[in-house]
């Protein structure tokens, strides 16, 4: 009975850990982006985000579901040596991604040049720092399949934390343009994460072992995730995507995604609950009363208190030129409620393989945002984009609860 105590009392320390640092991560994240809204114009700052969400969708291409399957297979590890052979796995895998995103980013600079010189210009800038979403991808699943929460803190609060001093001093000084927000912040992210990284002391060896077990479980868990999510996480950044091709300029893309930040913090804490009890999650047959409870009202109540201060925060922070994120932010923060809670349910089931279960959700989700991201932006511009996010976090989490209540009645 001490040992269960003493598990559950560790267990709630990182997902105060993990949370609190989620959280700090994402307030600082916040700073950098009020460093660099005060510094930029808000078509310039479009321009840097517009840059931003075309690397992320190529970056979520690029995976193949081998992340998630080494995170499961470092969840059901039974030795260090044997997770840091994986851990070498996944580094090369890690590294032939970021070859080809580099790759890309010229390709992307090469293509924009006839009809947008300026965006072209930023691509080409961009090369040489526009790794670290998938630097970020490999601490996430990494330190999740390990359970190393401290790892994964650290990863989230550090790299802003240091941006928003170096910033600070350096644009007052010299100013800001789109190109310097791009090295410093994107390169000060690739250098910290990387380092982060190599702390975890991943071992090139057994490599032809390691990865026909990682291409084994990637078969029946990892690629059937993939397979969602390369409809899902992908069109998550299609809005920032046709905002700016449906625009003018890049104005409402800076809007949009400047109100994605600010309202991450209300999905962080079931997402970060599914994080911190996943290795745990795959020894037991349904998640505690007390978690989904907890998670719920807490949810619920942060979400409410975010709709009634955010407006007025936004101003505060922003100035009134940035007044609209306020308004998208809080229709942003129902569907970020919805989908906290469904990543909850989805780090459950990905404990157990389930990932036919996630691909049809993420399927569903992604193929709806989709329709919504293109359809409804074109006609109804920044509105489309709001409600296609609140209708498909919704039914992300319905799909999730019915296949969780479909598993644990076996």
């Amino acid at each position: 009975m001490k040992h269960i105590f003493r598990n559950f009392s560790k267990q709630r320390k990182q997902v105060v850990l993990l949370y609190l640092s989620t959280i700090l991560g994402v307030l600082v994240g916040v700073l950098a982006s009020i460093v660099n809204t005060r510094f930029l114009a808000p078509p310039e700052y479009g321009d840097v985000r517009y840059v931003q969400n075309i690397i992320n969708f190529i970056a979520s291409l690029l995976l193949f579901g081998y992340f998630l399957s080494g995170s499961r297979l470092l969840a059901l590890s039974d030795s260090e040596e044997r997770s840091r052979n994986i851990r070498g796995v996944m580094l090369l895998i890690l590294l032939g991604a970021c070859g080809i995103l580099v790759f890309s980013m010229w390709g992307c600079s090469f293509g924009y040049a006839a009809v947008n010189p300026r965006i072209a210009h930023l691509f080409a800038v961009s090369m040489p720092v526009c790794c670290y979403p998938l630097f970020l991808n490999y601490i996430n699943t990494v330190s999740q399949g390990d359970n190393h929460i401290g790892r994964l803190s650290v990863a989230r609060l550090v790299p802003a934390f240091l941006y928003v001093i170096v910033a600070f001093f350096v644009y007052r000084t010299w100013g800001a343009t789109a190109e310097s927000v791009i090295l410093i912040q994107w390169g000060l992210y690739s250098i910290v994460l990387f380092v982060i990284i190599l702390s975890a002391h991943p071992k090139i060896s057994h490599v032809k072992s390691i990865f026909a077990e990682l291409n084994k479980e990637n078969r029946v868990y990892g690629l059937q995730l993939y397979i969602g999510s390369l409809v899902m996480v992908a069109s998550n950044y299609l809005a920032g995507i046709t905002l700016g091709i449906f625009n003018e300029d890049n104005t409402e893309v800076g809007f949009y995604t400047l109100a994605l930040t600010v309202t991450s913090p209300i999905a962080t804490l079931p997402a970060v609950i599914g994080t911190t009890y996943f290795k745990r999650f795959a020894t037991q047959s349904r998640i505690p009363a007390k978690v989904l409870k907890g998670s719920i009202l807490l949810t619920v109540g942060s979400c409410i208190l975010f709709i009634l201060l955010i407006k007025p925060v936004v101003v505060f922070l922003y100035s009134e030129a940035y007044s609209r994120v306020g308004t998208y932010a809080m229709w942003l923060a129902v569907g970020f409620s919805f989908h906290g809670f469904g990543d909850m349910i989805n780090r459950y089931l990905g404990s157990h393989g389930q990932g036919k279960a996630i691909r049809n959700s993420s399927i569903a989700n992604g193929l709806f945002k989709i329709f919504g991201y293109t359809v409804l932006v074109y006609y109804f511009n920044t509105a489309g984009a709001l409600l296609t996010n609140v209708l498909c976090s919704v039914l992300y989490c319905v799909l999730l609860i019915y296949y969780y209540r479909r598993f644990i009645a076996l």
